[in-house]
């Protein structure tokens, strides 16, 4: 049997590729909006720093007994990436995050 054919009908793994596609696509949408190129270097350290910031926002709301789902995974993601860009003094306007 394929490996690659049991993880893609894994309902848990098909699970996670949606979220994360949710969040790529919003981030691709955020930075658009920006009018941030997908190829501008900082984005690799906006996205490094957003990732910490993510897993801690996760991991608290998994202790807490709460489950992200697709939807709140993408705008935590996006606020994530917004603080990390604001931590190096990018203006983030409100209506970019909505």
């Amino acid at each position: 049997m394929n490996n690659a054919d049991e993880w893609g009908r894994d309902p848990a793994v098909r699970a996670m590729r949606k979220i994360f596609k949710g969040m790529e696509d919003a981030q691709g949408e955020f930075f658009s909006r920006m009018g941030i190129h997908r190829y501008d270097p900082r984005i690799r350290l906006w996205r490094e720093k957003a990732l910490a910031l993510f897993e801690d926002a996760s991991s608290r709301a998994n202790n807490n007994g709460s489950v992200i789902g697709e939807n709140a995974a993408s705008k935590i993601y996006l606020h994530c990436i917004a603080r990390a860009m604001k931590s190096q003094g990018i203006e983030i306007p409100d209506e970019v995050l909505k």
